[in-house]
């Protein structure tokens, strides 16, 4: 328990709140304890240091449960219920995976090759989704949107693109839809409940993925927080992969001539994925980027210049259409 007493003055509060994180073990206490005190009084880490003033009796009841729910184990991002993503905040809950740096590394490549596309004049095609408002913009799909933070960061970034992004559960596809909204996006990024990518047709320029990549006999090895994210969201099936090879044949029929295709995936799992994609006919080349540390997490793939005959798939089946709309 939080003492009543130190609960007065922030610099006391915040210095209780740091050890007990550090007594239970948490790595990155100081911090951790910033963030927790900062958000219950609703002011920035910075201000923190700059406000010495009381707190209510209600801020200080917030603090001792969110103090509670983390020295469970709970999830720092879930106790907060938010998250910060390439500068964008983002509400989180269990129902979605936390985004991570290595993500933020897909996002900031993708916005450069969506930046290219969006310059370079290339032909649009235009996608079986009701996102286009006259002109044509860059298509985009995002497959397994979770939070929405691809998403969101490449509208954000990039105002010549129309985003469809496709999630299974209900559940998540609710936080994504929040998200969405309050970020004014909703006239720009189309959300879609859909069995990976059996709910959508047409071509994309830009295909991108944060799939799940966990081989499922390491799942149990896996630190206590992170097993409390959404199963769903980390089983990549016996070597990890198994989603990632479904991406690479779904793109033959969704991306678009010269368009990419980039996933992130685990450092061990990198270049056999891109020896794969190698193999691909209708691949025109494939490589790896590093993420924020240096180490090779995301893999693009190209597209040939021209369209390979492919078999015409139904379009019909597994779909939810949930298009953000404001008041709703």
């Amino acid at each position: 328990m939080i003492g009543r007493g130190t609960l007065t003055e922030t610099r006391g509060m915040l210095g209780e709140v740091e050890t007990q994180l550090r007594g239970a073990g948490v790595g990155s206490a100081r911090a951790e304890a910033e963030w927790l005190v900062a958000d219950t009084l609703g002011v920035s880490r910075t201000d923190l240091y700059l406000w010495d003033g009381p707190i209510s009796s209600a801020q200080a009841a917030e603090l001792e449960e969110r103090m509670a729910r983390r020295l469970s184990g709970e999830p720092l991002q879930y106790v907060l219920g938010s998250v910060e993503f390439l500068g964008h905040r983002l509400a989180v809950n269990p129902s979605v995976l936390i985004p991570r740096p290595e993500t933020e590394a897909l996002a900031a490549q993708a916005i450069v090759t969506l930046q290219a596309l969006a310059s370079a004049g290339r032909p649009r095609e235009i996608a079986a989704s009701p996102i286009s408002r006259g002109r044509e913009p860059v298509l985009v799909l995002d497959v397994g949107t979770g939070s929405g933070c691809l998403a969101i960061s490449l509208a954000h970034a990039v105002g010549a693109c129309a985003i469809t992004a496709l999630e299974l559960s209900w559940k998540t596809l609710q936080t994504a839809r929040t998200n969405v909204l309050a970020h004014h996006l909703d006239d720009r990024i189309h959300l879609i409940q859909s069995d990976w990518t059996s709910g959508v047709g047409g071509l994309f320029s830009l295909i991108v993925s944060n799939p799940p990549y966990v081989p499922s006999g390491e799942l149990a090895g896996l630190p206590d927080n992170v097993r409390r994210e959404p199963r769903e969201s980390l089983d990549g099936g016996s070597d990890g992969m198994r989603f990632h090879r479904r991406l690479l044949m779904d793109a033959e029929r969704l991306l678009a001539p010269g368009g990419s295709l980039m996933m992130e995936c685990a450092e061990s799992q990198a270049e056999a994925l891109r020896a794969s994609a190698e193999g691909l006919s209708w691949a025109a080349e494939a490589s790896v980027g590093n993420d924020l540390a240096g180490r090779p997490r995301i893999v693009s793939v190209r597209r040939r210049d021209s369209l390979t005959p492919h078999r015409t798939h139904s379009t019909s089946t597994g779909v939810r259409d949930v298009a953000p709309r404001r008041g709703a």
